[in-house]
């Protein structure tokens, strides 16, 4: 499976700065790092599966300390093998995916920070 690589603009925790977020989604792991400041966050794989959407609502009814980012993204699933609309949800402590078509479902969570020193 190739990494998938997006970009989501937003203000930054670290910086404050309203930049591109640049996203690596691996299958054991993610990244993102800010374009301005290159603070760094990794994500691990926790679990994998078949959900329903109330994962996705359940995540997004939570309060969150920062702002939840929601995005999509169409690709092969990685399980029903189907061209599809991926759900991606980021928190500040979690990151999950499903597949619209087959409910399959990543869980990744919070692993540690980098912030690079000025």
């Amino acid at each position: 499976m190739e990494p998938w690589r997006l970009e989501y603009t937003t203000k930054c925790f670290n910086c404050g700065e309203i930049v591109p977020q640049i996203i690596e989604i691996y299958p054991n792991q993610a990244f993102v790092e800010c374009s301005n400041c290159k603070a760094k966050r990794y994500y691990i794989i926790r679990r994998v599966g078949i959900e329903d959407e109330s994962i996705i609502l359940k995540e997004k009814n939570k309060e969150h300390k920062y702002d939840l980012w929601e995005l999509e993204y169409k690709t092969i699933c990685f399980n029903c093998k189907k061209e599809s609309i991926q759900k991606i949800i980021f928190t500040e402590s979690k990151l999950i995916i499903r597949c619209e078509e087959c409910g399959f479902t990543r869980v990744y969570n919070f692993h540690i920070l980098e912030i690079p020193e000025e």
